[in-house]
């Protein structure tokens, strides 16, 4: 028989036709949309690189008409940056790049399942990362619902993921001891920038990345909303100087307050109370509002929240109330106590 005598093998539902030529096993498959050849100086080992080979050809057939996860993720960003706040757009992309990329990155969207996200979830879980889990299983829905819609033929793999009940650590008011140990730690240390910051914190409400839009009008501070989004009009809050916050002014650098990063006022917080958290003072404004029976409604105003337990008007009605000054500063008013005692 001769060497050039063309035989067959069969792999799965392929049949395979391979010769000898030389002493060398040559196969070659050409149909079905395949064009595979190999050869070796064996039969097995011929039968075991066209195996190897139909696997990468199968694969590279699977994913043709869809991108790496890495693919998706940097369009996502792209258009992220174009939508949200620049702030929000930094923590998703400081999320995708420690964490999703180097998890799942490398993966084609079409083969990611619903174990792989669950067992890197649980990665996270497991090394104590719990709030970071919450966020990137949020991230990745989100994510998901756009593959989702682009590729009908993909089935959205975050549907059933779960995670262990995580209780989010919630900040305190600082007492009135505390409160009273922040101003005079501020009286006898002038020198450090970010005391400005925490006394306008501590008597406003605001939020530490307001602070940069923060402006004195007569007997009203005003800044711009960090929860406004982007591509919406500017959100702007005002709220009256209280009487405890005047008794506060000479202590206060406004341009030092309106130029103190989250880290300088971090820093300054923790020479007083090392395990506080500046978000604190916003706690403590709003609880001392309550305590000194002002309006629900108006602190709700001042402080830009949405929700209130104690609101119990509509959002419609909300809609149609328009303050006065005068109003507000009558209701800013009610806050003036002594430090260490109630209102």
């Amino acid at each position: 028989m001769s060497d050039n005598l063309k035989r067959l093998f069969a792999i799965n539902d392929k049949i395979v036709t391979y010769r000898i030529v030389r002493g060398m096993y040559q196969a070659r498959f050409r149909r079905d949309g395949y064009s595979i050849e190999v050869a070796a100086k064996t039969f097995d080992t011929m039968k075991l690189k066209f195996m190897e080979k139909l696997k990468e050809v199968d694969a590279e057939r699977k994913h043709a008409k869809f991108p790496l996860f890495s693919e998706f993720v940097e369009e996502w960003l792209k258009i992220k940056k174009q939508t949200v706040k620049e702030s929000t757009f930094h923590s998703y992309t400081n999320l995708a790049k420690s964490t999703v990329l180097p998890g799942l990155g490398d993966k084609y969207i079409n083969e990611i399942t619903r174990k792989d996200l669950q067992e890197f979830l649980f990665s996270l879980t497991d090394a104590g990362k719990n709030r970071t889990a919450q966020k990137l299983k949020q991230m990745l829905s989100a994510m998901f619902d756009v593959i989702c819609d682009d590729y009908p033929s993909i089935s959205n793999p975050t549907k059933k993921l779960v995670l262990s009940h995580y209780e989010v650590k919630k900040g305190r008011a600082f007492t009135k001891e505390e409160e009273y140990e922040i101003i005079e730690f501020c009286k006898a240390n002038p020198h450090f920038y970010g005391n400005s910051a925490l006394l306008v914190m501590m008597y406003t409400g605001m939020r530490v990345g307001e602070l940069p839009s923060l402006k004195v009008e007569g007997d009203f501070i005003t800044c711009v909303s960090l929860k406004t989004r982007k591509g919406y009009k500017e959100i702007v809050r005002t709220i009256p100087i209280s009487p405890m916050m005047q008794k506060v002014l000479p202590l206060i650098d406004f341009d030092k307050a309106r130029d103190a990063s989250q880290f300088t006022s971090r820093d300054a917080l923790k020479r007083i109370f090392k395990d506080r958290h500046i978000h604190e003072f916003r706690y403590t404004f709003i609880t001392r509002a309550k305590e000194c029976g002002c309006n629900p409604e108006a602190v709700m105003i001042w402080v830009g929240h949405e929700f209130d337990k104690d609101v119990v008007t509509s959002r419609v009605d909300r809609g149609y109330t328009t303050y006065s000054k005068e109003y507000f500063k009558s209701e800013i008013n009610k806050i003036d106590y002594e430090l260490g005692q109630k209102c």
